[in-house]
């Protein structure tokens, strides 16, 4: 009878938990995280890394600043952001010191830009259009309105034909006291035809001269200024950005100084006008050190024609202390790479910058995170290789010999580097920044001594 009951027992309780098991609703299937939205995930992303570039009128061919914008070209902002090709950093991340200003977007970043154009490109709630950072807008400065800005006093028109242009025109500061400037934001007037921009500090009225003798805006010059110059203010090329000093660093623009302003010149097949205009941004606090660009450079290059990979060195002597805040390689269609180190007395040598895939589009300027001591005697090496071989980007077909030159077709090997006077400091009374006459005369000697042998 007690083993009746404790069956009986045994199987009311299991049929109880069966049915209490069935009776139980089913698992919530795990929660589908929503997808990412233009105003709350997409916009700030493009804001932050694309649309400095990516505005009207600006240097890339299609704008970014609005959700239809973005939205027609989703599945092309997702493809480039996982292949790396955008936003454009050439930098190898594995060499030299840590940069500022790397624009590379964050895998998370990469994923939501792939989510939202899966996701049919959602523009979702949020902040209106409007209440955003606001975009920059047609004729725009990337860092906003200049302190001072500087403009060719006329139009110059660019002819439809012809070989490249070298032409500088003279603009008078009209500056009434010393100022220093954090950033220097060049603004070409006609991107289809500019090339690339060089500025140069007169204060002796030498490019007035220049002027008067040649008809027409300006006067032709392929090598600099063409006339003695007493500093410079940088230049601008293919992909350039524009970044303030760091604080207590400046450029000095001298009281009723001139304004040498280079612009290389690429005729497109129709008649072009220019006015370019550069926008000067004055340092906020006392300014401690003046940079200045010195350069390792390689006039000497020749490329014989069908070769895919030439190697060309360059090199620059550091004549004091200094420190080095940034590089800026240049070359031109050929080149295939690009490597800068620095080697200290004591043989040491340090990492600069690598590209080892140059483009010639995108000619930025790196500056690093931290400064580099270069002491005297330290030597800034370059080591570039070009290809000369049957290619698109090969301006003559078939290739032919290159050398050095300032036009589109020919070649160049520099690599500028940003240097401060160690210990320097502008505040003190009596302080005078005289890096830029060292540099001179290093450059001057430089040249005596390779004319001298060529005799």
């Amino acid at each position: 009878m007690a083993v009746r009951f404790a069956r009986s027992a045994a199987f009311i309780v299991g049929c109880t938990t069966t049915l209490a098991a069935v009776a139980q609703p089913p698992a919530a299937a795990p929660a589908v995280a929503p997808a990412p939205t233009y105003r709350k995930d997409v916009r700030a992303i493009l804001q932050a890394r694309c649309v400095n570039c990516h505005r009207k009128d600006n240097v890339a061919p299609f704008a970014l600043e609005t959700y239809e914008q973005a939205r027609k070209r989703a599945h092309d902002l997702a493809a480039v952001a996982e292949a790396r090709t955008m936003p454009p950093w050439k930098a190898n991340p594995r060499f030299g010191p840590p940069l500022k200003h790397d624009p590379t977007l964050s895998e998370a970043e990469i994923e939501t830009l792939r989510l939202w154009a899966d996701a049919d490109s959602p523009e979702g709630e949020g902040a209106d259009e409007t209440a955003a950072a606001p975009a920059p807008t047609q004729g725009a400065w990337s860092l906003g309105e200049p302190d001072v800005v500087l403009e060719m006093l006329e139009e110059f028109v660019v002819p439809a034909s012809g070989s490249d242009l070298y032409r500088c025109f003279v603009i008078p500061s009209r500056l009434s006291h010393d100022v220093y400037i954090s950033a220097v934001e060049y603004q070409p007037g006609n991107r289809r035809v500019v090339h690339h921009l060089m500025a140069f500090i007169d204060l002796q009225g030498n490019g007035r001269e220049r002027d008067k003798a040649e008809e027409g805006p300006g006067y032709t010059s392929y090598s600099g200024a063409g006339v003695p110059i007493d500093g410079d203010l940088g230049g601008f090329a293919a992909g350039n950005q524009v970044v303030h000093l760091p604080e207590g660093v400046g450029r000095l623009v001298p009281r009723g100084s001139d304004v040498i302003l280079q612009v290389h010149y690429h005729p497109t097949g129709k008649r072009e006008v220019d006015r370019t205009r550069i926008g000067l941004h004055l340092c906020r606090k006392p300014v401690e050190q003046s940079i200045h660009w010195a350069n390792a450079t390689n006039d000497k290059l020749r490329l014989p024609a069908g070769d895919p990979n030439v190697e060309v060195k360059a090199a620059w002597h550091v004549p004091i202390d200094v420190e080095a805040l940034g590089v800026t390689p240049h070359m031109h269609q050929l080149g295939r790479d690009f490597r800068m180190t620095a080697t200290l007395p004591d043989g040491t040598v340090r990492e600069l910058i690598d590209v080892p895939h140059w483009d010639p589009a995108w000619q930025s300027t790196y500056y690093f995170q931290d400064r580099i001591p270069l002491p005297k005697g330290s030597t800034v090496q370059v080591v570039a290789h070009f290809d000369n071989s049957a290619h698109p980007l090969n301006p003559n077909s078939p290739p032919k010999v290159i050398t050095w030159g300032p036009a589109a077709s020919d070649e160049m090997l520099v690599g500028y580097i940003g240097v401060v006077k160690k210990g320097q400091d502008l505040t003190r009374s009596g302080e005078k920044d005289d890096l830029f006459q060292i540099l001179a005369r290093q450059y001057v000697r430089k040249f005596n001594r390779e004319r001298y042998a060529r005799r």
